[in-house]
């Protein structure tokens, strides 16, 4: 690895790498450190990020209360704001910028220091956070390595980059392993030179990371807990969050990384033996981590290649160094080209962005310091006003994702520990969120059955569902969630009846025992020792639900092996709140007596006859769900008597778009007498944006009798987008109506409440008739 670094170094640095050097520095501590944050956003990646900061806030313990991939230095990797985290945020990332920038500085030849500028141009190439995360620990051999070249141990460049690795873990579970690697080598190089430095290391390490544990709130004896409940959410990650994506992506990835590896083992194994177990360590994890869920996050594989094109060209000869990192742009653009522009003009922008940006931020810190708390709380406001969240201050949590909307909304979060339903993969995770509801379960629960990469939405923390039917009344449904309360005094969770055991075999269906009822099942299926192996370098094939239903239609759903294995309620199919509080009322056949699974069919992806085992057990439970009048009214609510029509000033903007899952016309339409979903959108104020406090149907009869239907929020981004108003995201409502209550012959009309007054919309109407009215199920 002869660049030049026996020269001694200060005076050998040219005027021209010392301005590089600057000018690399400053441009890597802005785009690393978040001086301009991100602000709270809802949705899944939102509303995690945004829980993080609040549990560190409220001293929530990691480990036990908090159990997920990240830790309470997520803000880091996340950056987003919060008031009790910016400073850690800050910190943490303002000192990993700088360990990086002073570990490149050691290792690269003084006279070549010019090439430093290449480190922001490759931050800019795409924010793989994981990518230079990862990166950073691979610093601290090398540095150590020089040392023992020169003769000084560089001691304050260690120490930082020492201190910054450490800190790594608390950010992210997975970052331990580099660390871990790195610190072993490190003190493998030194250990026979300089001792005290291979302590100085361990010790600054253990040091940095009791001090970060304790400055964000936490507990010294949670610590261990913390590593230990990392260990289901890295086994489990590969085959709970696979994705499947281009084959080019891996062919390139390992075409440039090999290419890569081979370069760097050129560096002279015998001195430098280190260099091709780290290269091949921080590929790998990034191969992992850009590939398992092969999507957006194939940049951080991407991004990867450009790093260790980086640290050759920095250590290698000019020549190697440049093959290096023209191989390793080469791959980048390859990969990314799916993902993003790359184009000469894309690029600078991007650059610019990420460099201005931060920048401008500094600044505001400065100059305005109350900007940040005041957006922070017009944020969080803003989409903590959306429904059913808004206005409840109590206790609650949010299944499956959408916690920042719960938070924002000002309600107190009591987490189960796995915080989002779709990282519950593993029996153990799912063990411990059901444990949760059995021991200290919150007064209330927001529910949607909202599964990603559509998979069998009763997966999703399906052990926590007998608690979520048995403990819990179904109270409303707004907003596209079951508002669920915790019933007093405490009832238990329901209990599968005597299960019923049968063979099944991957690729052959399996017929459903007892499937006219509600049926919870549980399946064991496990990988082959190849499997494990397999998984372990890449990840399993894919495996698929194909249900076939009692009136012959099928449907196909992605299955996580790990989530079968507690149980789920697999017949019938409940694909939403509604379905949900269906399950307990006296309307479960009329809105789930098409969703009865009758046969069921588990398929893999290519390669499923090598790498699973094709026999599993399965095993059949009835589940008796009582119904009840409260969940008979959150599905309909209570029809109260109305005045006429005439009586009510006109006004505001509607529309009824179906009746019966047919659209509404001018026409009178023929109903069924059964419960029947009407829906439409309804504002006081559409161009403006002005949403209603509410809407109710008035149902008026050939007599001129009218009675008024309540309805529910829905969300119509539609109608928001068609007028530009986001304001109108709920300006839609839905009602399900039970046809047997009404008259035979009558009309429909929109009554919007706006505030003080109500406003008949007009001229929306719907007409309907049906035949004689047939007597009401008993309540």
């Amino acid at each position: 690895m002869d660049n030049g670094n026996s020269e001694s170094g200060i005076a050998a640095t040219t005027n021209w790498g010392w301005v590089a050097t600057a000018i690399a520095g400053v441009l890597a501590v802005l785009m690393i450190t978040p001086f301009a944050p991100a602000m709270p956003f809802p949705g899944l990646d939102g509303s995690w990020s945004y829980a993080m900061n609040v549990a560190v806030a409220e001293h929530l313990r990691f480990g036990s209360d908090i159990v997920f991939t990240f830790g309470p230095l997520a803000s880091i990797y996340t950056r987003v704001y919060h008031p009790a985290t910016d400073a850690l945020m800050v910190g943490g990332s303002l000192l990993i910028a700088v360990a990086l920038v002073a570990g490149l500085f050691t290792i690269v030849a003084p006279r070549r220091r010019v090439l430093l500028l290449l480190l922001p141009v490759v931050i800019s190439l795409g924010w793989g956070r994981d990518a230079v995360f990862l990166f950073l620990p691979l610093l601290l051999p090398y540095v150590v390595m020089r040392g023992v070249e020169r003769g000084r141990p560089h001691t304050v460049v260690l120490c930082i980059i020492a201190a910054a690795i450490a800190i790594l873990p608390l950010v992210k579970g997975n970052f331990s392993v580099l660390m871990a690697l790195a610190t072993l080598i490190s003190v493998v190089l030194c250990w026979r030179s300089s001792p005290r430095t291979a302590v100085m290391i361990i010790v600054v390490e253990l040091l940095a990371m009791l001090a970060a544990w304790l400055l964000s709130g936490q507990m010294l004896m949670d610590l261990p807990r913390y590593f230990i409940a990392q260990a289901p959410i890295v086994s489990g990650y590969t085959d709970g969050m696979s994705v499947t994506g281009r084959t080019r992506d891996l062919v390139v990835f390992m075409g440039a990384g090999g290419v890569l590896l081979g370069i760097g083992a050129l560096a002279g194994l015998r001195k430098y033996w280190f260099v091709p177990i780290l290269v091949a360590a921080y590929l790998f994890i990034s191969f992992k981590s850009g590939f398992v869920r092969h999507d957006e996050h194939a940049f951080v594989a991407a991004v990867a290649l450009t790093y260790v094109g980086l640290l050759l060209c920095l250590t290698l000869d000019r020549a190697k160094g440049a093959i290096a990192f023209v191989v390793s742009l080469v791959g980048w653009v390859l990969i990314s080209t799916t993902y993003m522009p790359v184009t000469w003009d894309s690029s600078t922008a991007r650059f610019a962005q990420m460099a201005r940006t931060p920048a401008h931020g500094l600044w505001l810190r400065l100059s305005q310091p109350e900007m940040l708390p005041g957006q922070f709380k017009a944020t969080t406001a803003s989409f903590g006003a959306r429904p059913p969240f808004a206005g409840y201050t109590g206790q609650a949590d949010v299944y499956p994702v959408d916690l920042g909307a719960l938070i924002g909304a000002g309600s107190i979060w009591k987490p189960r520990p796995i915080l989002q339903s779709y990282s519950a993969y593993t029996p153990a995770l799912l063990e411990a969120n059901a444990a949760h509801l059995a021991g200290d379960p919150p007064p209330r629960v927001y529910f949607n059955a909202d599964p990603i990469d559509h998979r069998y939405p009763a997966l999703e923390d399906g052990a926590s569902w007998p608690a979520l039917l048995g403990s819990y009344t179904p109270t409303a449904i707004d907003g596209g969630y079951a508002v669920l309360q915790h019933n007093v005094p405490r009832t238990p969770a329901l209990r599968p009846e005597t299960p019923v055991q049968v063979d099944g075999v991957l690729g052959e269906e399996v017929a459903v025992v007892g499937w006219e009822r509600p049926v919870w099942v549980t399946m064991d299926i496990r990988p082959t020792l190849a499997g494990k192996l397999f998984s372990t370098v890449f990840k399993a094939p894919k495996l698929s639900l194909k249900v076939r239903y009692e009136n012959g239609e099928t449907a196909n759903y992605r299955l996580i092996a790990g989530m079968t294995r507690t149980g789920f309620l697999l017949s019938p199919t409940v694909a939403d709140a509604k379905d949900f509080v269906a399950l307990g009322s006296s309307y479960r056949d009329d809105l789930l007596g098409n969703k009865r699974v009758v046969a069921f069919e588990v398929v893999g992806d290519s390669g499923t006859r090598y790498l699973w085992n094709l026999d599993y057990r399965v095993t059949f439970a009835g589940l008796d769900i009582p119904t009840s009048s409260s969940a008979d009214t959150a599905l309909t609510g209570v029809r109260s008597l109305g005045v006429a029509a005439a009586t009510y000033p006109t006004g505001g903007e509607c529309n009824i778009d179906e009746a019966d899952h047919r659209a509404v016309t001018a026409s009178s339409l023929e109903l069924p007498d059964s419960l029947v979903l009407i829906r439409g959108w309804a504002a006081l104020d559409a161009a403006n944006g002005v949403p209603n406090k509410g809407a109710v149907l008035l149902v008026t009869g050939r007599d001129g009798a009218t009675q008024t239907l309540p309805t529910r929020r829905v969300m119509r981004r539609d109608v928001a987008d068609h007028f530009k108003r986001p304001e109108l995201e709920y300006a839609g409502y839905e009602a399900y109506v039970d046809m047997r209550t009404l008259p035979a012959d009558a009309q429909v009309q929109v009554v919007q409440d706006a505030g003080e007054r109500k406003l008949l919309c007009t001229p929306a109407m719907l007409t309907f008739h049906r035949a004689a009215p047939a007597p009401a199920p008993a309540r």
